[in-house]
């Protein structure tokens, strides 16, 4: 082996040594604050050979701040019995000088599919004159929920009194039929209303020289007939509340969520399954609040219904919304160590929900990232971030790629990547995510050392409180 080859691998084998020392060695501010100049340094803008690279997709969105964060569906108590359908008939009787009295004997009504429910009426007189201002209840009874299309009165005798006389009245087929649509509903009554219009009198009999002895008087009703659906008064006063709390993003069921209702003592605390529950609520319109530290309280109003279940689901929006973490291998333009020859690398950081909609409700932005050194001693790097991609790549990576030519985005400053575990970094990026919304950011490393370093647990976190 002759001196021209022992003095390079003499050489190569210094390197790591020698530009530890020439990078700062361990006069290093480890810790620290970020170092900033007075302005960005200037990237290359140099052309290079860089082939063709397939960068990763953009993560799909399935949570906006912008769709609703709650629903409520409404469902009658496991036990709760409604009453049963009620069919309440009244009779309304004419305007007239004349005193009608008309005792029923039965009633008969049929539903659509034919069944035909008889009905004993009790036997008393009924003056049509008396009941023309005030209806006469003629029946008040529970029959099966349906539609009954038919309705068969019986009377049993008619008569009148005219000048203090009474006559008997003839009454055709001794029956008054309804046809038409009568609607009877659980938890309803069913009110129908039989309304004598007018009447039609005539002397009936043998005629023509019988004599009046044998004449009888006929009673021709004209009638109108309406029915109206009446909701029966439910005895409960109260309903229940049963509930789960999300995580808005994730859509995870979330325990230890304070839920309660505003200006009552109903309080609960979700448990594993995210649930909570209040019972016999007295019914009303109320304010339900969760509450939990890691999260945005959220308030909505809830209305409780008697005798029914208000089934709330709740999602609640973290206070601190953090992109995915990401890595760069090992990387630098003039001694690679394993990954990557390049002066440049980059990530790109997934948030799960477009900060868009919520970009003038946060607080705080802030960028984390670890510098790591491959050598003893230190190097350098400058960090910057953007919405776009900005390394031109010569080698992609996977979760990450390599370049020696950027564009410029927004400067964070100049850091110092030291020996392993590195340095750990926290730079406020405030202002350039509220001018810059977005779903995705990259941030970008130029090497400015001799020796590899890699930037490890890079994460953007966004906080709303």
């Amino acid at each position: 082996m002759n001196r021209y080859k022992i003095l390079t691998i003499m050489i190569v084998l210094a390197l790591p040594f020698l530009t530890g020392c020439f990078s700062g060695g361990s006069s290093n501010p480890v810790g620290t604050s970020v170092v900033n100049s007075n302005s960005a340094p200037t990237l290359d803008s140099a052309p290079s050979d860089l082939r063709a690279c397939k960068f990763a997709k953009s993560a799909d969105r399935k949570f906006t701040f912008a769709k609703s964060n709650h629903k409520i569906d409404y469902a009658f108590r496991s036990n709760f019995q409604k009453t049963a359908a009620c069919l309440k008939i009244m009779l309304q009787g004419v305007e007239s000088a004349d005193h009608i009295f008309i005792t029923f004997e039965k009633m008969a009504v049929k539903s659509e599919s034919g069944v035909v429910t008889n009905i004993s009426l009790p036997s008393s007189k009924i003056d049509l004159l008396a009941a023309a201002e005030l209806s006469q209840v003629l029946a008040d009874l529970a029959l099966p929920a349906g539609i009954y299309n038919q309705l068969v009165v019986s009377v049993k005798s008619a008569e009148i009194v005219v000048n203090n006389v009474t006559s008997a009245l003839y009454v055709p087929s001794g029956r008054i039929r309804f046809n038409g649509k009568i609607e009877l509903k659980d938890g309803y009554t069913t009110n129908l209303k039989i309304k004598f219009m007018s009447r039609i009198l005539r002397n009936i009999g043998h005629g023509h020289g019988h004599g009046k002895g044998n004449a009888k008087l006929k009673l021709m009703p004209v009638i109108k007939v309406s029915s109206e659906l009446v909701a029966n008064v439910v005895e409960v006063t109260d309903g229940d509340i049963n509930g789960r709390v999300e995580n808005f993003v994730s859509a995870q069921i979330l325990s230890g969520v304070t839920v309660s209702l505003d200006g009552t003592d109903f309080s609960a605390v979700t448990d594993d399954a995210g649930a909570f529950s209040f019972s016999k609520v007295p019914a009303g319109i109320y304010t339900l609040k969760a509450v939990h530290p890691d999260y945005l309280d959220y308030s909505l109003a809830v209305s409780v219904e008697a005798g029914q279940v208000a089934a709330v689901v709740v999602q609640i929006n973290p206070a601190v919304i953090n992109s995915s973490i990401a890595n760069t291998g090992w990387f630098s333009k003039i001694y690679p160590f394993s990954d990557a020859k390049g002066e440049y690398a980059e990530v790109a950081l997934e948030t799960p929900v477009n900060i868009d909609f919520v970009s003038l409700a946060f607080v705080k932005a802030e960028m984390k990232f670890t510098a790591e050194y491959y050598a003893t001693g230190s190097g350098r790097c400058l960090n910057y971030l953007s919405t776009t991609q900005q390394v031109s790549a010569l080698a992609d990576l996977g979760d990450w790629w390599a370049g020696n030519t950027a564009v410029t985005g927004t400067y964070l400053g100049e850091f110092y990547a030291t020996t392993t575990p590195g340095t750990t970094y926290t730079v406020d990026v405030t202002e350039m995510i509220r001018s810059n919304p977005s779903s995705a950011y990259y941030m970008a490393s130029r090497n400015i050392g001799l020796l590899n370093i890699r930037l490890t647990n890079i994460q953007l976190s966004v906080y709303y409180r």
